[in-house]
Parts: structure tokens; sequence; C-alpha cells
């Protein structure tokens, strides 16, 4: 009997945005380059990420979001994918999505402890450093599903994010991005359109959004105000020919 294909596994993203050097202009967004070893998309460009673990359904989380923000969270983008985006960016930048009751602790230093190990969980990391999370600020823009095909396929949710004030990325100590750049929306799909840099179809279209935006404020407001569509593309039309510059040949590992 042929086994079923795996389904698509749950995921969050955040695109980390700051204004650049032209308020008028549309913000800049943190952009990692996938390691040479990952399994899929290696070198691909991307926003923070990856999938849900059991910690992101941590019911104390509810209760911060009550008190912090009140009412239901929105059920496509639910709270355990806002939860993930938020540990998925620790993880992966080192920048913690929130506000602190003191001052910003050595989040470098706090990632390596956590990351080393010793049992304290993502949601006990914040407590104890008395974060206020801003969960609520995570702006959902797309909603996007690996086609049948790939040997990997997730069910991602992506959301906008402003840098929180007084944080900067830092590089991944565990290699799972080769390197990262804040990047002019418009010029990164320019490099996508030449083939200087792989894009995986959803994230130029969270591109395409913030090359039209004008500053941090005004791409949120504009952001929260859309609808946003489940995008399920077939096998066949991710392409060259859709895709300019898009090599489906790199997006999985050999």
């Amino acid at each position: 009997m042929t086994a079923e294909p795996a389904g698509p596994r749950d995921a969050a993203t955040v695109a980390l945005i700051r204004d650049g050097d032209r308020p008028e202009g549309p913000p800049e967004v943190l952009l990692l380059e996938r390691a040479d070893r990952a399994h899929f998309a290696p070198r691909a460009q991307v926003f923070p990420g990856g999938s849900l673990d059991s910690g992101d359904r941590d019911p104390r989380w509810r209760e911060i979001w009550e008190q912090e923000v009140g009412g239901k969270p929105d059920r496509r983008a639910g709270l355990e994918f806002r939860v993930a985006a938020m540990r998925e960016t620790f993880e992966e930048c080192g920048v913690l999505l929130g506000t602190f009751a003191g001052g910003t602790p050595k989040l470098e230093e706090e990632r390596a402890r956590w990351r080393g190990g010793g049992g304290e969980g993502f949601f006990d990391l914040c407590l104890r450093l008395g974060l206020r999370p801003a969960l609520g600020s995570l702006v959902f823009v797309a909603r996007w599903v690996t086609p049948e095909g790939f040997s990997q396929r997730f069910d991602a949710r992506f959301f906008l994010a402003p840098l929180p004030p007084g944080q900067e990325p830092q590089a991944d100590p565990l290699g799972e991005s080769g390197s990262w750049r804040w990047a002019d929306p418009a010029v990164a799909l320019r490099r996508g359109h030449r083939g200087e840099w792989q894009l995986l179809p959803p994230t130029r279209a969270v591109l395409q959004l913030l090359a039209a935006g004008r500053g941090v404020e005004a791409t949120l407001a504009s952001a929260r105000a859309q609808r946003v569509v489940t995008r399920r593309p077939r096998l066949d039309q991710v392409t060259s020919l859709r895709y300019p510059g898009l090599d489906r040949s790199r997006l999985e590992a050999p």
C-alpha cells in the first residue's frame, strides 16, 4: 500500500521592517540568506520563521493576550502562530518582539543560553526577562501552502512587525542562516527578477506589499486593512515564467 504524502506543517514567519533613509519611501525589510546545507531552499532570501512547536500552544500565552490585547485572536492567524513567529525571530536573529519592564537585557547572551538547553521554555524566558510581548502588533498579511510535490511542505502564516527600539539583528550561532541584510523591497524584487537572489513566491508577494508602502506606520496601517487570501499554488505554477529569476531546481537540496 502506498503511503499518503505528509501534509504541510504549520509554520509562521515575520517580515521585520524599519524606516529607511527616505521617510517617504518604503520601509527596509530584514532578509536572511538560508545556509548552503539547508534541505529546503538553500541560499534563498527569506524572512525569519519556522515550524510551530508544542510550546507555542502553552495556554499561558492566552492569558498574556487577554491582558495585553483583549478579545480573541484572528482565527486564521491564531495565537500559536504569533508566538511561533516571535520565537523563531528570536532564534534566528536575536530580536525579541516587544518591550521590557526594565532595561533591554543582553539578548545575544540570553539567546545563546536558551538555545544551549537547560529546559527553559520560551514563555518562561520572556517572563524572566520582563518582556511585554508585541503579540497584537504582528500584522497578518499572507498565508501560503507549499504545493504538493515538494519533499517539505508548509502551511505558513506571514506577519509584519516593526523592529523594536533598541534592538538589532544578530548573526545566527547555529548557522541556519548564512547572512542577513536590511533591504529595500523594490531592490530585492529586482535582484530576484534577475536571478541574483532566490526569492520564493510568498517572499515576493510580501516584498511587493512592502514596496508599495510609505514608512513603517503607514505600511502597517495599510496592511491591517487588507483582506488575506490563502494561496495554494500548484507545482506547475511555480515556474520561472510566472516568477522571473526563480530557479526551482535550487529550492530543494540534491
